[in-house]
This record gives structure tokens, sequence and C-alpha cells, in this order.
């Protein structure tokens, strides 16, 4: 109705008005005129008060609709589209509010994620990962409190806010409600597929605490504590995991520069032939040059690494160094009129092998020559198991390019011969714990005795990792084993005699170690197996 002043004042009506004072002045006008002129005036207002009606009605309409698809946006904008829970934004915004008005008593935030979730995906397809998103989305909705805040922060990741709470008693007992209910029973994937799903969560609790993304830092924190615990089961953040904080916080942004100010370095340990004794190549170990802390090795800051995608830019270094160092040995031994086969070993990360970069990385650092196929990647057992597609095909790739592949760590349990068969592998590396046992174990050795054979028997070359005693270098040249290194054959060093490795004399490295001489060295029909191309 807020058209009809509009209507009544629109120029058809003034005219009509005008006319009629005009005629009333030009003298009294017959009756028939004037209910004439009247009904003109009369039905040209109730079609112009009709068209302003509709007009109305329809910017109405529009207005409606518009209202209605800009809170359709603002909806989508702060929910999960899978789900329909909030997502990251919305649970922020909500946990910054409660921060703000808890006043005496406390909130918690509890992180969740599922545990191995990416084996369900690659099992299952996507659609089952989808399908357990959804049914863990509805038990956590059922479990919580009907005033609690449920988002999912994308992937498998979900996170709960609990307000007016008491102390972490409560928050301990919410949590924990949680993890059983996602726990104790299977999630129906349809076609009478199921699969059992366990998260592990990490529980913030706010005192003082006024910042919402530092409090999800410390779930977080809290989150990855529990997972490290054995997972399925959740953790409470304390000082000491805030201490810890504050420090992979700091080694974070100290790793960074590290990067970009080449404080990394690689040391290198010899892997010595154990039919003759001489080098044939070395495994790059990482170090940390940190400025304020010292030499550092890997276990004190590559789990940082791995958590902040930092170790994508690292394994990157790592190659290129790598190469950069095969390139010029094999230059200095060309101008020698030496012929050069040393090759450098390397570690993958998981992240390395799931990336789409590794390839790229591989092609823009190969040089060109005998350098170029003397790289050499390892992997270890589990981490290609557990992502075979992803790893074969990648491997499959890196072999093509001329690149030998590893498997670290070998022995585990978690491979099988039919894996080994369908592995794109030149050689396998005994774990350590094994080596450790010869002399000693009966079953280690056993189980030394048949990696050797099954990986013989396929033509792949067998490396014994953690060599430090006599002893146990005996038993691997009486086993067969093709190469080894370790402590008593050479430690990690930053440089390499090049020279010594290409002519290590009639002894080779193990003299002074152990007699090549002595007949405890496999007969020649079980001999180290070539090592494939």
């Amino acid at each position: 109705m807020r058209l009809v002043p509009w209507a009544l004042s629109s120029p058809f009506v003034l005219v009509g008005v005008i006319a009629l004072v005009q005629r009333l002045l030009d003298g009294p006008p017959a009756l028939e005129t004037l209910l004439a002129a009247l009904l003109a005036g009369v039905l040209t207002s109730v079609f112009l008060l009709y068209l302003a009606l509709g007009a109305a009605d329809r910017v109405d309409e529009d207005g409606v609709r518009q209202r209605g698809e800009l809170e359709e946006a603002r909806r989508q904008a702060l929910h999960d589209p899978l789900t329909d829970l909030g997502n990251r934004q919305l649970f922020t915004d909500r946990l910054q509010h409660a921060l703000a008005r808890r006043g005496q008593r406390g909130c918690a935030v509890l992180y969740l994620d599922l545990d191995n979730f990416k084996g369900i995906n690659d099992t299952h397809g996507h659609g089952g990962g989808d399908a357990v998103l959804l049914e863990v989305a509805h038990r956590l909705r059922a479990t919580v409190r009907p005033e609690d805040t449920v988002a999912r922060f994308g992937g498998d990741e979900f996170a709960v806010l609990c307000e007016d709470l008491s102390d972490e008693l409560n928050a301990s007992r919410i949590a924990e409600r949680v993890v059983a209910a996602i726990a104790d029973r299977p999630v129906q994937l349809g076609a009478g597929r199921t699969v059992d799903v366990t998260p592990s969560v990490g529980i913030a609790l706010a005192r003082d605490e006024g910042d919402a993304s530092k409090l999800l830092r410390r779930a977080d924190a809290a989150l990855y504590r529990a997972k490290e615990g054995g997972k399925a089961r959740s953790e409470l953040f304390d000082e000491r995991m805030q201490a810890q904080a504050v420090d992979v916080s700091q080694t974070e942004v100290d790793l960074a520069l590290a990067v970009e100010q080449g404080q990394l370095r690689l040391h290198y340990q010899p892997i010595v032939d154990l039919r003759d004794g001489h080098v044939q190549g070395v495994e790059a170990l990482l170090r940390w040059q940190h400025p304020r802390r010292g030499l550092l090795v890997p276990e004190q800051f590559v789990p940082v690494a791995e958590r902040s995608g930092l170790i994508l830019d690292i394994g990157a270094w790592v190659i290129q160094e790598a190469w950069r160092t095969l390139e010029t040995w094999y230059a200095e031994a060309d101008e020698a009129g030496e012929d050069c086969r040393l090759t450098i070993s390397v570690n993958l990360s998981p992240r390395q092998l799931a990336g789409d970069a590794l390839l790229d990385v591989v092609a823009g650092a190969q040089p060109s020559g005998p350098a170029g196929d003397a790289l050499l990647v390892e992997v270890t057992e589990e981490l290609l198991v557990a992502d075979a597609a992803a790893g074969f095909s990648t491997l499959h790739a890196l072999r093509t390019m001329g690149v030998r592949v590893g498997i670290d760590d070998f022995g585990r349990g978690v491979s099988s011969l039919a894996h080994l068969q369908t592995m794109p592998i030149d050689h396998v590396k005994v774990d350590r714990h094994f080596v450790a046992g010869l002399g000693r174990h009966r079953q280690d050795e056993a189980v030394v005795a048949g990696i050797v054979g099954m990986a013989k028997s396929m033509g792949v070359g067998v490396v014994a990792e953690g060599v430090e005693s006599p002893e146990q270098l005996r038993t691997l040249r009486r086993l067969g084993c093709d190469s080894a290194q370790g402590y008593l054959l050479g430690y990690p060093s930053p440089v390499v005699d090049v020279e010594r490795a290409l002519h290590p004399g009639p002894d080779g490295v193990l003299h002074g170690v152990l007699d090549l001489d002595a007949p405890d060295v496999a007969p020649a029909g079980t001999g180290p197996a070539p090592v494939r191309a």
C-alpha cells in the first residue's frame, strides 16, 4: 500500500483535476458532464491504483527472493556442504563470543579427527568416506549437549565447542562420550559393507584465555599427543604441552628460515659392498645447523616439518643437493680419468610420496650423464603398503626417469611376498632391529636369512643397516647379504673422500674390521644378485 499515495498524485489525476477546475471557472457544467468527468477520474484512479499494487507486489516478491538468496549465501559461507555442520569460520566466531561472555565458568574446545581415514577412502572410495563423515557428524550431534556447537573443519577434522563447564573433568567426560559414540559400532556403508571408525580427540579448556586461535592451537597440540599415545583416545592440554607447543611453534619459524638461509646440511654414511669391501655409495642423512642450538638430527625437527608442510621444501632441497654432489663427484672422477659409480640414497617423506611435485623436483634437478642415474630414493615399507596405489605409480615413474628405489626398514611384518613381487624396487634395506640381534638371537638370524633369500630369488639387492659389531658383519656375509652400513663401517660425515672411496686398497674399507679372506662368505651360487636397472 505504500504506492497508493503515488497513484493518487500521478500526472493523470492532476490533469483531470485541473481540467475540472477550468470547466467550473467557465461556467456551471451540466450535470451529465460533471458526472462523466468524475466517473473518468475515478476509473483512472482505480486503474492506476491497480497498476501500483501489482508493481508493489512484484517489488516485494523480488525483495523476498533476494533476501532469501542472501540468507542462503550466508548460510553456505558458514556451513559445511556435506554434513551441514558449521564450518571453521562459524565455529571460530562462536568460540570468540563464548570466550567473551564465559564469566566465572569455562568453555572447552574438543578437536578431533578420524584415525586412518585415508585408508578408508583408499579402500572404499570417496563415496564410502563421505558416508563415514555423515555418520560421524550425526553421532556427534546426538552425543553432545544441545547448546554445544559442532563443526567440520574439512577433511576428517571436527570440532566441538562446549560452554558453561565447571572444570576439566566435565570436558574430559564429554570427550570420552564422543570417542565411545564413534568407536562403539561400525559405520554402515551399504551393500553389506561396514567399517570400524575411531577418533582421536584433543581437549583445550579456556580459563583466562581470550584468544580463539590460540585455544584451537592448544586443542590441536593435545590431538597430536592423543595420536602419539595410541589413537582412539582423548588427551587434555596441560602446561607441559604448552611448553612443547611454544617450542614447536618456534622450531617451525626457525625451520622456515633454515630453508631460506641455507642452514640445512647433508652428512653421508658409507654403504659397503660385503664381497670386496669397496664403498658402493652413501646414504644422505639430513642435519640442521641451527644458529643457537647447534647441529640437530632429523628426530629433532622432521616431525615439525611434516606437520607444517615444510618437509616438501626440505625434501626438494635434499634431492637437489644430492644430485649437485653427485654431479661434482662424477665430474672430478671424469677429469682424473676415473670410473665413478658411487650412488647417493635419500629418504622420501609421506608428504613427498603423496604429493604432485616430487616428479617435477626430480626432473628439474636431474643432471645429464652418468650422475643422472646415480640417485636412489628410499621409502619405508609401512608407508608404501599404506598408500600402495599412489606410491607404486610415483615410484614406477621415478624408475622410468633413471632413479633407483629402495625399501627402508624392511622386515617389520607389514608387507608380504606378494607385495614385494609387485613393488617397483631395486633393493630392500633390512631393519636395524633384526641386524642388532644377529649373533644373539636365532630368530633374528632366521628373519634376515629369509629376507636375503626372498630378495635374491627376485633379483632384488639387500642392504643391512645398523651394523655395529664384527659378529653382525660376519653373520651378514655368511648369509649372503650384498651390502651394509653402520657405525662399524663408517660414521656419517659432511665430507666424502671420493679418491679413497674409488680406490679403497686391496682390503677395502673392511680392512682391520673383518678378514676378507675368511671362509664365512656365502658360496658363489648364492652370491649377491645384481641390482636391477
